[in-house]
């Protein structure tokens, strides 16, 4: 038996001395679970603040997303592609597998084969999972990887109505790549797309479909105010086991959302939920949905898209988990109650805040940002200061919808007492930006408007605007060059 003393250099590397005088350089076990996009970001750069580092990935499917053309838009602020590859890297280890145990206090994690995994320092990156209502119906499904899709997009060439629920980013696009298909919309709202969006954006992104068939009797569209300020009073609003990573940016795209209806209509259920769902024999349709106002709707197919569940039983016994939504609840290194265990993407629950203009929410832009800043996390020495990437200053999103491309920065909902500058060309650009006190809190930027850099820029900067008021969106002034 040799004596051994180790001294370490930092949490990354350690120089070991033992009884012969060898001295060897101890490489830290980096383990990543999840191929999605936190995960493969934290796998990918990892070697850029630890070059001897020994890094494995772990992906339940063996194809991983991979964040392509990505194009900064402004400090914070990018675009970008997110591409289905199968890892060829010499940058970390890959394996294809399914996590059953993990074991924090012998730091080893377990695969379904039977496989054993140590590590000194473990990233959960496992994502989330579609909430799909009535789970237990065939035709009921959720949309949330590549393959959820390829199979909604086999089986609508048989259908001639499909009813779609929610209204986040998936279904709002969902309703816009149908085609030759009649669709229900059911959302619990009064605006379309309300997730991201207003009462006035929702209506410039209908008014884009053209021609809507409305079911149920709404307010929210019949008119809107052509001033360019608004004061808000802001009220009450009425293995198939395991699946893939999130879907991205433009995941329609390439696809043929087409069914078997040769006239297309789109039918929208405002302020309303879906109370049962059931299978019908020898009908022209195989679902009878009921709303909870009594209506019924027949329909080939349902499409659940309200939300995501974070996958993270495996860690329930071992982690600290958030009790709203079930997320592993996170420090600002992003390490979760356990020191050598992080987390990043739509996993983790994050309760802290840098800044009044960032909240949460699982989406693909905020996976990217916080896996770079968990890697870096990751390879600091425990002693080491390290402070949240300026992308937790504010909230940022780069999206589309309904075809258009959509930026949204810091906070972008209203909320009563604030101003609202809107500018408006009907099919073309909408934007709107929010005021508090002489200085811009939030933007929503649809089409092509080129303000992403000067709008981020004014909200982290918070300059006063009281000199232009609403002149901030006339066309006619480089505001760019005004405040440069």
């Amino acid at each position: 038996v040799f004596s051994t003393r180790i001294r370490y250099l930092n949490c990354r590397t350690c120089v070991i001395h033992n009884s012969t005088n060898r001295v060897t350089i101890y490489q830290m076990r980096y383990v990543i679970l999840g191929g999605g996009v936190a995960g493969t970001t934290v796998a990918d750069s990892l070697p850029l603040f630890d070059d001897q580092a020994q890094i494995t990935l772990i992906s339940a499917t063996d194809t991983v997303k991979k964040v392509i053309n990505l194009e900064q838009r402004g400090e914070i602020v990018s675009s970008f592609d997110i591409t289905d590859s199968t890892p060829k890297t010499d940058k970390y280890k890959f394996i294809c597998g399914v996590v059953t145990k993990c074991d924090v206090h012998a730091k080893t994690v377990t695969l379904k084969d039977g496989s054993v995994i140590p590590y000194d320092k473990l990233c959960v990156a496992t994502g989330a999972r579609p909430n799909v209502v009535f789970p237990d119906i065939p035709e009921v499904i959720g949309i949330r990887d590549t393959e959820t899709v390829e199979d909604l997009e086999c089986r609508l060439k048989h259908c001639k109505h499909i009813t779609v629920l929610g209204n986040g980013g998936i279904a709002s696009e969902l309703v816009f790549a149908m085609k030759k298909c009649h669709v229900s919309w059911v959302i619990k709202d009064q605006t379309i797309s309300s997730v991201f969006v207003g009462g006035v954006a929702s209506k410039f992104l209908l008014d884009s479909l053209g021609q809507v068939s409305t079911a149920t009797d709404s307010n929210a569209f019949s008119s809107v105010s052509k001033r360019h300020v608004y004061s808000t009073t802001v009220g009450a609003s009425s293995d198939a086991e395991f699946q893939g990573s999130a879907l991205g940016p433009d995941w329609y795209s390439g696809r043929f959302f087409e069914g078997a209806c040769p006239n297309e209509a789109l039918e929208i259920e405002y302020n309303s939920e879906i109370s049962s769902v059931k299978k019908v024999v020898n009908g022209a349709h195989k679902l009878q949905i009921t709303l909870a106002n009594g209506k019924i709707i027949h329909s080939d197919i349902l499409v659940s898209a309200t939300g995501v569940i974070p996958n993270s039983e495996v860690f329930r016994d071992n982690l600290k988990l958030c009790e709203v939504d079930g997320g592993i609840l996170v420090n600002r290194r992003m390490q979760t109650s356990n020191p050598h265990v992080f987390a990043a993407g739509d996993v983790c629950s994050i309760p802290w805040r840098e800044s009044d203009k960032w909240k949460q929410m699982r989406l693909w832009t905020q996976a990217l940002q916080q896996g770079f800043y968990t890697a870096r996390c990751m390879a600091s020495a425990e002693d080491e200061i390290v402070e949240p990437d300026i992308a937790f200053e504010i909230f940022t999103h780069s999206t589309k919808l309904f075809g258009f491309k959509v930026i949204l920065l810091g906070t972008f909902q209203e909320w009563e007492g604030c101003q609202l500058y809107f500018r408006i060309t009907p099919h073309q650009e909408y934007i709107k930006v929010v005021v508090n006190e002489s200085r811009v809190q939030g933007a929503v930027l649809i089409g092509d408007t080129d303000l992403e850099e000067v709008m981020e820029n004014l909200i982290l900067n918070q300059l006063d605007i009281s000199q232009l008021g609403e002149a901030i969106l006339d066309p006619n002034i480089d505001i760019e060059d005004y405040f440069d």
